[in-house]
């Protein structure tokens, strides 16, 4: 039958399980503003029964084990959704970079750069033989040539960017992926499943920071390891303790840009159309879908109105009222084949187009080889407004030419080889000035939603994982108590082993 020695030991549980609790509080207490920090619940339970005949006697109380206060669910949303909101922010910044230029305000934008081009045109029907109004048209054409060459480098310009950005933002990625494989193997080792709440912690923070740079599933395995695959499940980043490292290849994607690899294998797998969300997802985007977009708008325009003026220019006939396609003669160093801009979309052949520029219908490259016809730059008078030939004085290719301003069919949008129906310049510079605003706007108003979602998120979770000072308080006094309790029960068999030792010992 237990006696006072046994009694002793029951107060000494007590004490210790009490003070190892409280040791739990204090860490809670002492990192209630480490960011990332999870609150620990001490977890104290009965110590096994001994048996005296038919009696069975406690033999107190032990710290059984210290648990993060974690909820894997929603761990997991918010890696999801904070690859979202990283995603949209970075596509929003992409695009509202350069949308101001696109925009079409004042005379330097290019609807309005178009409208004085053919405004030029209009002006020479009213003077035909103006040396003047002649050159006034071939600077507005410059005019016309140079904002789009702008524009569409700064498209280009942002697009470096973007690849630039790849090579620098997988380092990032690579080096937290190490250090996550690194935490799965101190916490697969742990003697008591869900007692290394430090690394998981630090895996739960590092976890987050990929999660920004580059979308993620994340499954956690039987023994508390992680494994992480690409958004698209179609690459895996960490398997336990293994890490996968990305690696950029220059030029292996569009237009001549890197490509991403993922070496789990050999060779290593293309997973670039495998990555979506994230600020790598973004980079990507930006670089090969949304402003290629915006480039091949430009390129249509430019095709359009090289291939509605050069068809009518073609026909007509030079100040002389003679020089045409069929009798120009040769202007050394240049040929002239009466064309006012050099190349014709519709002629894949034509050698003032460089090699390469796709003529099947999406026009890649038309803006980067625009170029007005260099006879006509060093003497405007082969401007052919005439329509006819003899006649000097003739303006109706001039005013054929500018009737292209307003007239439908002069754009190829859907790579057809023809004229799309009610599709005008004007039509055209609108779309891409919309399409620019609405992908702005759209991309602002999924970056607010998704922070606001983000943060709900990140409140819930705080909420059960953070540390509550008053509960805390709470807590440390229950414990308090506790520990002054057992104390007194010492106290007392103490006192009881005296009497027995002073009094009946003598």
């Amino acid at each position: 039958m237990p006696g006072l020695n046994a009694s002793l030991y029951l107060g000494l549980s007590g004490l210790q399980a009490q003070q190892s609790a409280l040791s739990v509080v204090g860490q809670n207490i002492a990192n209630v503003n480490t960011p990332g920090y999870t609150r620990q619940r001490a977890d104290l339970s009965s110590n096994l029964s001994l048996a005296e005949g038919q009696l069975y006697f406690g033999t107190g109380v032990s710290l059984t084990s210290v648990q993060g206060i974690r909820d894997r669910f929603l761990d997991l949303q918010i890696y999801r959704e904070t690859a979202r909101q990283s995603g949209a922010s970075e596509r929003f910044a992409g695009l509202n970079a350069i949308s101001t230029s696109l925009a079409d305000t004042g005379t330097s934008g290019i609807g309005a750069q178009v409208q004085a081009f053919f405004q030029g045109f209009q002006d020479l029907s009213a003077q035909p033989q103006s040396a003047a109004l002649r050159t006034n048209l071939v600077n507005k054409a410059q005019g016309l040539v140079t904002a789009l060459k702008t524009r569409y480098q700064l498209l280009e310009d942002q697009r470096n960017n973007a690849d630039q950005a790849v090579g620098s933002l997988v380092t990032e990625v690579n080096a937290l992926t190490d250090q996550i494989a690194s935490l799965n193997q101190r916490i697969m080792t742990e003697t008591v499943p869900g007692a290394n709440n430090d690394a998981r912690d630090q895996r739960k923070a590092l976890t987050d920071k990929l999660s920004a740079l580059v979308g993620i599933n994340v499954f956690e395995g039987a023994r508390g390891e992680y494994q992480i695959t690409l958004d698209a499940g179609t690459g895996v980043l960490i398997n336990g303790t293994s890490s996968y490292q990305l690696s950029v290849s220059p030029g292996g994607g569009l237009d001549g840009k890197s490509s991403v690899l993922l070496n789990t294998e050999i060779p290593p797998v293309p997973v670039t159309s495998s990555i979506k969300e994230g600020q790598l997802g973004a980079k990507l985007d930006l670089r090969d879908n949304l402003l290629p977009g915006l480039q091949r708008q430009l390129d249509q325009l430019a095709a359009g109105i090289v291939q509605g003026v050069n068809q009518l220019h073609r026909t007509g006939f030079a100040a002389d009222g003679v020089t045409n396609a069929a009798s120009a003669p040769p202007h050394p160093p240049l040929a002239f084949n009466n064309y006012f801009f050099v190349g014709d979309p519709t002629n894949a052949n034509n050698p003032g187009l460089p090699a390469g520029v796709d003529f099947t219908g999406n026009y890649k490259g038309m803006v980067s080889s625009l170029a007005i016809d260099p006879n006509i730059v060093m003497d405007s008078s082969l401007i052919a407004a005439a329509g006819a030939g003899g006649a000097k004085g003739d303006n109706t290719n001039a005013l054929a030419m500018a009737a292209l301003q307003t007239a439908a069919g002069t754009v190829d949008l859907d790579g057809n080889g023809a004229g799309d129906p009610g599709t005008t310049y004007s039509n055209v510079v609108g779309n891409l000035i919309s399409d620019v605003g609405n992908k702005v706007q759209l991309y602002d108003t999924q970056t607010t939603a998704e922070q606001n979602l983000l943060m709900a998120l990140q409140n819930q979770r705080d909420s059960l994982s953070g540390v509550n000072l008053d509960e805390e308080a709470s807590n440390m006094m229950t414990l308090q108590r506790g520990y002054q309790a057992s104390a007194r029960f010492i106290s007392v068999i103490n006192q009881l082993t005296d009497q027995l030792v002073n009094q009946f010992g003598r």
